[in-house]
């Protein structure tokens, strides 16, 4: 085993020697073929040569030489080239300018970048010239066969006056003017927004492969996005004023060549010609429709070579129910036939010696309020001549006003004027009531008569709700003919069942709260209190409550808010814009956190509505019976 690591230790020198060897002839063998592989491929024009000409500031100008190196422009050099010709490329970064005037020639390639410039006046470019980024290139009176040029990026391009073989674009935005040229081959690869403009020019063979583009821009206005094909849009528009603008490559002789197509749920609605306009077509459409839900609504527009481009708008057509004029005239009719009836009753009960005193506590309070209720009717009319002129001032400004635009405004002048004028009719007309009769005195002495207490508080209660009535039959037509001339002719029902609804919703939100105001006059013998249980239940807590929803997390503390529940009727019946309780919901999805809708039918309000009124005005009722009035 000695022997044998004596042997080895022997021969370490000679197979040191042969492997470095082997390791050599193995790399030189290796140089060898990489050098013969490399002749297989072809050159990358886009790497500038080891020997080359840097230039980086300065101008710098060539006349009457002959270069065999690449030049490399960077900075901000300026080189002029007359006269010229260099046996190589030329390589341009930042914001380097080249102009190559009077013959010069390059033989093989010019690649421009950044933000450099070049000019090539009556010269010649034996390879390509590539042009990227934001880079700019005039060619004015050149002649060459051989010549490609490449468009890349945001370029900008002026041919004039030229000849060449190919014009290569791929660009995203920038232009390329040809005027007075002649190209053998023109490829349109790029978006359209890369705009590409042939003026009295000869292209011996055009490849367009650029989508025609074109944008909904109305009914309403979007921000328009290649990428984003839908846009939804709900209104209760049955006449749309489609609108959009197109444009396309390219603009031969300073017009498009286009046509637009549209279709109203995937159906041929009409055909447009869009040639013959310069550089943007723009232009409007009114389409109807008849059927409530979703509709689709698409633009296709189609160039001369077959190119597709389609933007549709997904549009929900919202279905407001018609107010039912004639239930609602039965109704009244039958109300009238009731209170007909009971006025006869008790007209044959007073003639069997039976005495009643509500016909006159209704005419007394009824006489009490003569200008009261003057003041109130006025004040119903207010919102529809703010209304009427309002509408007049957008018409001056915009030319015209949507039914959506008319329901918007009409559904916030309402709730402002229940908002405001339900608080100060409850307190100029109920509060008082009871409490200030029980006050001065002027109940005991009404009731030292023979009067029933019963009589007494609903001869009052009567007279409040006539007032109720006639207020806002004044509010409903001030809305009416506030609006119904600023509308199309097709939405003219529309306009009447509007006001159809405020009749109704200020009949439902008036009641409930005089109910609750004449409660509380009959409860409280101070004036100031029954003052300030409606300013309480009408103002301030419908603005604690709003909050209640986002720590609930469901909306079912906006139970208790005396506002939202005309406000749920005002937009399923005037307008869906909403109000302080329609952005709950966006307003839990804005800090992270769903909340739980309430959903409420209008039957359903309308009951608890009713059902509040009879329960507080049967509570007054029972107390006021039972109450010790001095």
């Amino acid at each position: 085993m000695i022997e044998t690591i004596q042997k080895l230790k022997k021969l370490k020198t000679p197979v040191l020697i042969f492997s470095t060897l082997i390791i050599v002839g193995f790399f030189f063998h290796y140089t060898i073929i990489s050098k013969n592989q490399s002749g297989t491929f072809p050159q990358n024009y886009s790497t500038p040569l080891q020997n080359s000409i840097t230039y980086e500031s300065g101008i710098i100008v060539i006349e009457n030489q002959t270069i065999m190196d690449d030049i490399i422009i960077k900075f901000t050099a300026s080189v002029s080239m007359v006269n010229s010709t260099l046996q190589g490329s030329i390589y341009m970064f930042n914001t380097g300018n080249l102009f190559l005037l009077q013959n010069s020639i390059i033989t093989q390639n010019v690649i421009i970048s950044d933000l450099s410039t070049l000019l090539i006046d009556n010269s010649t470019i034996g390879g390509s010239i590539d042009c990227r980024d934001y880079t700019t290139m005039g060619l004015f009176d050149s002649y060459t066969l051989t010549t490609i040029v490449w468009k890349y990026d945001s370029a900008n391009l002026i041919i004039n006056g030229s000849s060449f073989a190919t014009l290569n674009e791929f660009g995203v935005a920038g232009t390329i003017q040809i005027i007075n040229s002649q190209i053998a081959l023109v490829a349109l690869n790029g978006m359209p927004s890369s705009r590409t403009y042939i003026t009295n020019s000869n292209i011996l063979a055009l490849n367009d492969l650029v989508f025609p583009a074109n944008a909904i821009t109305g009914p309403v206005s979007f921000s328009f996005n290649l990428l984003t094909f839908n846009i939804s849009y709900s209104t209760s528009e049955r006449i749309i004023n489609l609108t959009w603008i197109g444009w396309d490559n390219p603009i031969i002789d300073g017009y498009l060549n286009i046509t637009f197509q549209i279709y109203l749920d995937n159906q041929l609605y009409a055909e447009i010609d869009g040639s013959g306009f310069y550089d943007q077509y723009s232009s409007s459409y009114q389409i109807q429709i008849s059927d409530p839900g979703e509709h689709n609504i698409s633009v296709v527009s189609i160039d001369s070579m077959g190119n597709r481009y389609t933007s549709t708008i997904i549009i929900e057509l919202i279905n407001y129910p018609p107010f039912q004029w004639i239930p609602f005239f039965v109704i009244i009719a039958a109300i009238i036939g009731l209170v007909a009836g009971m006025i006869i009753w008790i007209r044959r009960k007073q003639n069997r010696g039976y005495f009643s005193s509500i016909v006159t506590i209704f005419k007394t309070e009824l006489a009490a309020s003569k200008k009261k209720l003057l003041i109130l009717a006025l004040a119903s009319v207010a919102p529809g001549i703010i209304l009427l002129f309002s509408f007049g001032a957008i018409i001056r400004l915009r030319g015209s006003i949507s039914i959506n635009g008319i329901r918007s405004l009409i559904g916030i002048f309402f709730s402002l004027y229940i908002m405001y004028f339900g608080l100060i009719f409850s307190i100029t007309v109920g509060a008082g009531s009871v409490a200030g009769a029980k006050r001065n005195g002027s109940l005991s002495w009404f009731f030292s008569k023979p009067v029933r207490r019963w009589e007494f508080l609903w001869g009052k209660i009567f007279a409040f709700i006539l007032m109720i009535v006639i207020t806002m039959i004044c509010l409903s037509l001030s809305f009416i003919l506030g609006s119904i001339f600023f509308v199309d002719p097709i939405y003219i029902p529309d306009i009447l069942s509007i006001g159809g609804y405020i009749f109704l919703m200020g009949l439902i939100a008036l009641l409930p709260l005089t109910a609750i105001v004449v409660f509380s006059s009959s409860v409280f013998k101070k004036v100031g209190l029954a003052y300030l249980i409606p300013i309480i239940g009408f103002m301030v807590l419908p603005t604690l409550i709003s909050f209640l929803p986002i720590l609930a997390r469901s909306e079912w503390p906006l139970l208790f808010s005396f506002t939202y529940y005309f406000e749920q009727l005002g937009k399923v019946w005037i307008s869906n814009t909403g109000g302080l309780f329609g952005s709950i919901g966006s307003a839990g999805e804005a800090l992270g956190m769903s909340i739980t809708p309430l959903t409420l039918t209008t039957t359903t309000i309308i009951l608890i509505m009713v059902s509040i009124t009879v329960i507080f005005l049967g509570l007054a009722t029972l107390i006021f019976q039972k109450q010790d009035i001095p």
